[in-house]
């Protein structure tokens, strides 16, 4: 028996996902449960997001600062990112949990080629939604909305980021402590600890 998709020469828009974005009403909760049931951690944790001040993002075409907590653990080589936003801002996490949701909200992929990427997904019909522009990078983290009911969102992050995504593992990799949850303050915190650089 063949593996199915290989033998039928089909290649995903994508590739393999590498990241599934689970949206939470209580990430302590949250982390909890896949350290206790699950045996994945440690988590990294960041008790006010990305950074402080809070940055503005683009949730269909408008500005809107967006407050979260955030969690990322490892479940063999796939990234586990729990997301709790703590304010009532416009954005995909809000529009997720209003429709009565709670879990696996996107699919995460880490391209090697951001314009083709977005070119892929577009022409197969997902809508952008969703837009974290950084300064000094002229390629933004992007969420796609799926065409009907397809499946969740596709995160697509541009090149740069993949080496801190790999300092994230690097780091739950290399922990020795006692305790599965590591605190930091924010992202961006983890980020110069870890000594990640974009150049």
């Amino acid at each position: 028996m063949t593996d199915l998709g290989i033998a039928q020469g089909l290649k995903p828009i994508l590739g393999p996902a590498t990241q599934l974005g689970f949206v939470v009403r209580d990430i302590e909760k949250a982390m909890r449960h896949w350290i206790d049931v699950f045996g994945v951690g440690p988590f990294i944790f960041m008790e006010r997001g990305v950074s402080q001040p809070v940055s503005t993002t683009w949730h269909r075409g408008q500005p809107v600062e967006v407050e979260l907590k955030l969690a990322f653990g490892y479940m063999g080589d796939v990234q586990i990112e729990l997301i709790e936003q703590t304010n009532n801002a416009s954005s995909p996490y809000t529009d997720f949990l209003a429709a009565g949701r709670e879990g696996l909200q996107h699919l995460g992929f880490w391209v090697h080629d951001h314009a083709e990427a977005t070119a892929r997904v577009e022409a197969a019909g997902y809508e952008r939604d969703y837009e974290i522009r950084v300064a000094g990078q002229d390629q933004s983290i992007l969420y796609y909305r799926s065409p009907d009911l397809y499946g969740p969102m596709l995160e697509i992050v541009p090149p740069m980021w993949r080496r801190s995504r790999q300092a994230v593992l690097d780091h739950i990799r290399a922990y020795a402590g006692t305790h599965p949850i590591i605190r930091f303050d924010t992202y961006s915190a983890f980020i110069q600890h870890a000594g990640v650089t974009f150049d």
